[in-house]
């Protein structure tokens, strides 16, 4: 994800063209962010990872990069760098942008071009909000209908997630993650599920960032985990409401203080 950064800011670009098949070669294609991003953009619109339209694999690429901080917020993405970089037509990556500013994840300004969106304290807010209300529809309607295969898939994944702690924080953030996209593909309200699904890769940047920013707070994410699929195991549907808010108070936090440390630094 690193070459992406880098080949913005050679002077020429006819060094560093990429044939259309080598598009996702800007972030290794093993790569745990990739996956999640990749899982992300994929979902409603029919395509497989392994055959996402150009523009898709495009802002894929750009997106992981993003969430992953080798790209910073306001950082202008001129398209015709870009897309010399990339080896590809203007109109691809121009696509691959509007599908990144509908995430949310750059913004367009005048007299200044596509940029990197910027991280505040006011989006994390908005942010936490929202994902706060959504999932307490969501996981009072998996309790009520679906509670064994919420159960089942939360056992699945907490073995995963005991062996990510002890790596990269960035390892358990996807791990953690991945719970929660699979959580919500569960549900069977479409729209709470196309909701929390529209801020997921934004979620998954203040996330990575919580968790790279201060590393104990993934013992209290796991530790919350455990606790959640214990209350659904119980039919606890109240106790697992309260700790879906609780885990949500503390990305926030996390989040905020994340976006304090960075703006501190800068200064």
């Amino acid at each position: 994800m690193h070459m992406i950064a880098e080949k913005l800011r050679e002077p020429d670009p006819k060094m560093n063209r990429f044939h259309l098949a080598d598009v996702r070669a800007l972030i290794a294609p093993g790569e745990p962010m990739v996956m999640a991003v990749e899982q992300t953009l994929a979902h409603g619109h029919g395509w497989s990872r392994s055959a996402a339209p150009v523009a898709e694999r495009i802002a894929i690429s750009i997106a992981g990069a993003i969430v992953c901080d080798h790209l910073s917020p306001g950082q202008r993405l001129p398209e015709k760098e870009l897309s010399a970089a990339l080896g590809v037509s203007r109109a691809p990556t121009r696509e691959a942008m509007r599908i990144l500013e509908r995430e949310r994840l750059v913004d367009f300004q005048a007299r200044r071009g596509c940029v990197v969106a910027e991280l505040d304290e006011k989006e994390v807010m908005e942010l936490f909000a929202v994902r706060s209300t959504l999932h307490e529809i969501l996981f009072a309607q998996l309790m009520a209908e679906q509670r064994p295969a919420l159960a089942s898939l939360i056992a699945q994944r907490l073995a995963r997630l005991d062996a990510l702690q002890h790596g990269p924080t960035d390892h358990y953030a996807v791990g953690s993650y991945l719970l929660n996209l699979s959580i919500v593909h569960l549900c069977g309200n479409r729209l709470v599920a196309d909701l929390l699904t529209s801020i997921a890769l934004r979620t998954l940047r203040h996330l990575r960032r919580g968790h790279a920013t201060f590393p104990a707070s993934v013992a209290r994410s796991l530790h919350s985990w455990r606790a959640i699929h214990r209350a659904v195991m119980l039919g606890d549907t109240a106790r697992v409401l309260t700790l879906i808010q609780e885990r949500t108070d503390d990305a926030r936090t996390a989040s905020l203080n994340a976006v304090r440390a960075k703006d501190q630094k800068n200064h």
